[in-house]
């Protein structure tokens, strides 16, 4: 389900859902294709469709199909860039890492680091032009700052069994 925005159009009715957000400990980051995943809470189920069919998975996720990245203390983590990138890995052929990215390899670190030290949510906070800023423990930092004024869908954030918020508004 997605949220309509204000009357006023800035969205402020969304924010109360993105602070949901605060508290929840980041647990996983991967990649749908070319889209980053980043997801946070606990583990729920939710129905799709009328069929009686079940997913599983966090009770929050950011869907990033715009230019994001993950900050550790000043130092970029990840990025949006490694979506794209396939650094050859010794002793592979071209064809076992067609589909390997950069960005797997720095998820893969990540990942573990998160698994480690659960890291909460400290703060969420959204621009008038669309950035998405989420501080978490550890001086980590997820930045999400759409680049073009397309009135595509730039990232999304997901209440699993509820409402989502997009940006642009309306996507």
């Amino acid at each position: 389900m997605q949220v309509t925005v204000n009357a006023d159009g800035n969205g402020t009715g969304d924010d109360g859902l993105l602070q949901r957000l605060v508290g929840e400990p980041c647990v996983d980051v991967y990649r749908f294709g070319e889209m980053g995943v980043i997801d946070f809470g606990r583990q729920v189920s939710w129905p799709l469709g009328d069929g009686g069919e079940v997913s599983t998975g966090t009770e929050f996720a950011v869907h990033a199909q715009c230019p994001f990245r993950i900050v550790q203390n000043d130092r970029i983590v990840l990025g949006y860039d490694d979506l794209f990138r396939t650094p050859p890995r010794k002793g592979s052929t071209a064809e076992e890492d067609s589909d390997r990215r950069a960005y797997d390899a720095g998820a893969d670190a990540l990942r573990g680091y998160l698994q480690r030290t659960s890291p909460k949510v400290e703060s969420v906070r959204r621009r008038p032009v669309g950035d998405l800023l989420i501080g978490l423990q550890h001086g980590i930092r997820v930045e999400v700052f759409p680049t073009s004024p397309k009135r595509e869908e730039s990232w999304r954030f997901l209440i699993r069994t509820a409402e989502h918020v997009t940006f642009p508004p309306g996507r």
